[in-house]
């Protein structure tokens, strides 16, 4: 089965100003946000970062910035948390929702454990930082955005017979066009773009709608039904958008990808076995002929 991922355009070509020790372009400034409910972080984080150019715009919960994130297009993310993290973070399931989102998402915590760490980083985070240091805010950064600008925007997905296109929001089967919805194409990305992988109704929510899954719940339901029957993503058919009863959904790939192994596997393993046939075909001659050649040693 044929799984590929084109890349496009660079997510950002705002470079850095300051924080590159380079000239900052004219009305080029770099615009960070921040979700975070503690007045004196965000005071001091915007005290920090002005010095290099950069505007931070703050919001108070995660949601209101997701909202905002629709419309605007931040060079750097910043998610303020002082607990462990969870599965049902709004921005980052957005973020591991949406396999082509470059931008990059720094999370400032006050843990400090290797594992609680690494947790972040496996939920979606790009970085985690202490939220108390400043100077270690600012230094990752700028590491953060000089990654960022050599990363691209993933703009095709292509899986089996499936092709989703991004900019013109367009999917075909076998180059047959099927109509959806800017939605629908929106959660199909969603699935193509992570195949296997399982998400919670409330990551789903939170990454589409931007609202919580209580809200999101009955439109979300129709949504999926829809996308089965137009992308035919049944049990029966080469992929399955299969239903994880009571949490969420997955597109199942498992059962396509091992036919096409096995068939892969199949022709070179008969010409390995016809190999094997004629080196043990071989060797039983060269046996028959040694023991012939003892046997007259031994007559003589």
């Amino acid at each position: 089965m044929a799984v590929g991922i084109a890349g496009g355009v660079p997510a950002s070509n705002r470079k850095g100003c300051h924080l590159f020790g380079c000239e900052p372009p004219v009305n080029n400034d770099l615009l960070f946000a921040i979700a975070t409910d503690d007045r004196m972080l965000r005071r001091n984080l915007e005290e920090s970062l002005a010095g290099d150019g950069i505007v931070v715009e703050s919001f108070s919960c995660e949601l209101d910035l997701l909202r905002a994130m629709r419309a605007n297009r931040y060079d750097l993310v910043l998610i303020d948390s002082k607990t462990e993290p969870t599965a049902t973070s709004a921005i980052l399931s957005w973020r591991s929702c949406n396999a082509d989102i470059c931008t990059p998402l720094i999370v400032l915590t006050n843990q400090s454990s290797w594992a609680s760490l690494l947790r972040w980083i496996d939920t979606g985070a790009t970085d985690v930082v202490n939220r108390y240091d400043m100077e270690q805010v600012r230094f990752r950064a700028h590491l953060a955005l000089q990654r960022s600008v050599s990363n691209s925007t993933t703009h095709e997905i292509q899986i089996g017979r499936y092709l989703l296109q991004k900019n013109p929001g367009r999917a075909t089967s076998d180059g047959v066009e099927i109509p959806l919805t800017a939605r629908e194409f929106a959660i199909a990305w969603l699935f193509f773009s992570n195949p296997g992988k399982f998400f919670s109704r409330a990551q789903i929510a939170a990454s589409i709608w931007g609202a919580t899954e209580q809200i999101a719940a009955r439109t979300l339901e129709q949504h999926i039904y829809k996308l089965r029957k137009k992308l035919d993503l049944s049990r029966t058919s080469e992929l399955s958008l299969k239903t994880v009863y009571a949490l969420g959904y997955k597109l199942d790939v498992a059962q396509a990808a091992q036919a096409e192994l096995d068939a892969s596997v199949e022709p070179g393993f008969a010409a390995l076995q016809g190999c094997l046939d004629k080196s043990g075909a071989r060797e039983a001659d060269h046996l028959r002929g040694a023991e012939r050649m003892m046997l007259a040693a031994a007559l003589s």
